[in-house]
């Protein structure tokens, strides 16, 4: 028996082994994952049936129950070995996801005639002998037509190696070496076994191929959201470029809950989880209930996608149902005072774009674009927009901007109200691109922070405006400073203040003549480095000033221990004067800033009424459209001339 089942019963646990292993790693949703799981369940049964077989024909004679065991065990053997070289083909279509070249029954017919045709010889076999013969005295012998059944097996393995090679583009190397070796190890075991027909080699090398699988191919440590058992965003990339690839038609539904990141720190990591994944079982379970066939996947914090292949389902008419039974976990959320907004985008592929990146930046932007209370919408319906055709060309914009300097410095005048004129001014940035005009900055900083290229736009920024100020003659103006923002990535930069002392002794600038501004943003994060660089950049004469303040977390024992000269209040509280609560606030601020000797700026000041009550209420500076806009350099200067009666 050793010398010849031994390896069959070392392959039974490594199979087992790989179930177990698919259950912990939660290898168990998806179409991949069940054929997988398939596969390795018909080869345990395979690998049995060939050991009983084996096992009991070792000592010929056999009695003649052992002649009916195993000529049953014997029939199995065949029929779940042939059904493996059928599963496997399947597993390989799912992972090119060409499900749709099965969608034809007259294909679905071709992949499983062979095998129906080893079905029916086995059946015949029965009374005829014609695969397989067992004798009490012989044990297992093959029979006449056997070779057909080795025939339909090459089949299988031909097909399935040719389909990997064709459809090979879309797999990376180790994965179409993965899938490769399943049959580069069976036929070397088939050949070794036609050699050494005594030695049962053919399951474990099945086991070993489909080790290799689950180790390079199903890695769910890159395609699953283990905070929720979900796939995650990198396995809907995978599939949506396999799509792309083989230009299948498919829908895809992006569901999208509008501030998912403030929700998740309101209800606390366990809690958003938990209502994340009761929400997407909500959607399977419509879906299900719809008869779609479908894929789920979720990208943190808060973007659901199904891939359909429903191609022709009116999904528009099943949103209402689905937000039905969402709506017990969202009342439960909104009765802890939280807030949830859910948005859902429709994607036809190829008939509304044929583009994965275009898919990508859809189901990223389309909330940005859509009116606020529009609940439902078609990509086709936005993406000839202006809006999303500069978002989903933003790496473009950007990369032709930082080599042809399209870039452009403005500056909005700031007023003093004791100087009764202009004393200073904020530096802002401007893009105006060749194709699509002006690019508002709201769109394309966050895109820069996203891709980290605010450092060259920032060097860009600090050189800029230093010529600014050397061009300049700042006394004859009555300018004090130029306010210039410092993004979170330059503020992390060992060598920024390196970087302004060199351009201060190359334009020869007083460093009185910089302020330079810290979002708050900069300001929660602030670290070690960015800590060094102020204090660096403090003691040499630059002066420092807090922007956008009451749009963070800020306090006032936080900011008194920076060497922050200006605190710049943020439009959102000048607008928020008009009602009581509002202007308590902000009366409360300006009284706070000046008990710890701090400047106050109010930003986005757009009419008299706004000016008369920030002055009543002590604030030293104004800047806003209600004195001027943001001006090209040379028009502001002018500006600056014609104000200050210079």
């Amino acid at each position: 028996m050793d010398r010849v089942a031994y390896l069959d019963f070392v392959a039974v646990p490594i199979l087992f082994v790989l179930i177990y292993a698919a259950f912990i790693r939660k290898m168990t949703k998806g179409p991949s994952n069940r054929l997988f799981l398939g596969l390795l369940g018909i080869s345990v049964l395979t690998t049995v049936s060939d050991a009983v077989t084996a096992v009991l024909c070792t000592n010929p004679p056999i009695s003649d129950a052992a002649v009916v065991v195993v000529s049953v065990f014997a029939g199995i053997y065949h029929i779940f070995h042939t059904l493996t070289g059928v599963l496997y083909l399947l597993f390989i279509m799912s992972e090119t996801r060409t499900w749709y070249w099965m969608k034809q029954k007259h294909r679905m017919v071709i992949t499983f005639v062979p095998y129906f045709v080893v079905i029916m010889l086995l059946a015949a076999n029965i009374f005829t002998g014609c695969i397989y013969t067992v004798d009490p005295y012989e044990g297992y012998k093959r029979g006449p037509l056997m070779f057909i059944v080795y025939i339909i097996a090459a089949v299988y393995m031909v097909w399935g190696s040719a389909y990997i090679m064709t459809r090979g583009k879309m797999l990376s190397r180790s994965w179409v070496f993965s899938l490769l070796s399943m049959y580069i190890m069976i036929a070397a075991s088939v050949l070794y076994q036609m050699l050494f027909p005594k030695y049962l080699v053919e399951m474990i090398m099945t086991a070993l191929g489909e080790l290799f699988i689950s180790l390079l191919v199903l890695r769910p440590e890159d395609h699953l959201d283990y905070s929720t058992g979900m796939p995650s965003f990198k396995a809907y990339s995978n599939e949506v470029r396999k799509i792309c690839r083989n230009k299948i038609h498919e829908k895809i539904i992006v569901m999208r809950f509008i501030d998912a990141s403030q929700l998740r720190r309101y209800l606390g990591e366990e809690k958003y989880l938990s209502f994340v994944k009761s929400i997407a079982y909500r959607v399977s379970d419509r879906c299900t209930k719809c008869g779609l066939y479908f894929d789920i996947y979720l990208e943190q914090p808060g973007n659901i996608y199904l891939i359909i292949d429903n191609y022709d389902f009116d999904f528009e008419s099943v949103v209402n149902y689905i937000y039905t039974d969402m709506i017990v976990d969202i009342r439960e959320v909104e009765s802890n005072g939280a807030k949830v907004i859910p948005r859902f985008c429709e994607i036809r592929y190829p008939e509304d774009t044929n583009s994965p990146d275009t898919i990508f930046n859809i189901g990223h932007q389309f909330h940005r674009i859509i009116p606020y209370d529009q609940f439902y919408t078609k990509a086709f319906d936005i993406i000839n927009s202006e809006g999303f055709s500069i978002r989903n060309n933003m790496d473009l914009i950007l990369n032709r901007a930082i080599r042809d300097r399209k870039f452009e410095m403005y500056y909005q005048p700031i007023y003093s109200i004791k100087d009764g004129r202009f004393v200073s001014a904020e530096a802002l940035i401007r893009l105006f691109d060749d194709e699509h005009g002006f690019v508002s900055p709201a769109l394309f900083i966050p895109a820069a922070e996203r891709k980290g290229l605010m450092i060259p736009i920032g060097d860009f920024v600090l050189e800029s405006v230093f010529r600014f100020i050397s061009d300049n003659d700042f006394s004859e103006l009555g300018l004090s400073y130029i306010e210039l923002n410092l993004s979170v990535a330059q503020c992390l930069q060992n060598d920024l203040a390196d970087k302004i002392f060199t351009l201060e002794k190359k334009y020869h600038i007083n460093p009185e003549r910089v302020n330079l501004e810290i979002t708050e943003t900069t300001y929660e994060n602030i670290g070690d480095i960015t800590d060094m660089n102020i204090k660096r950049l403090s003691e040499n004469g630059f002066s420092f000033s807090l922007d956008d303040y009451g749009t963070g977390y800020s306090n006032m024992h936080r900011i008194s221990r920076l060497p922050l000269k200006i605190i710049k209040i943020d439009k959102t509280m000048v607008d928020d004067m008009v009602n009581k609560a509002g202007m308590s606030v902000l009366s409360n601020t300006v009284s706070m800033m000046k008990d710890i000797d701090k400047e106050i700026v109010c930003e986005g000041v757009e009419t008299k009424e706004q000016l008369d009550t920030l002055t009543s209420l002590g604030v030293d500076f104004i800047q806003g459209y209600y004195f001027s806009k943001p001006l090209p350099a040379e028009k502001f200067v002018e500006f600056i001339r014609e104000r200050n009666h210079v």
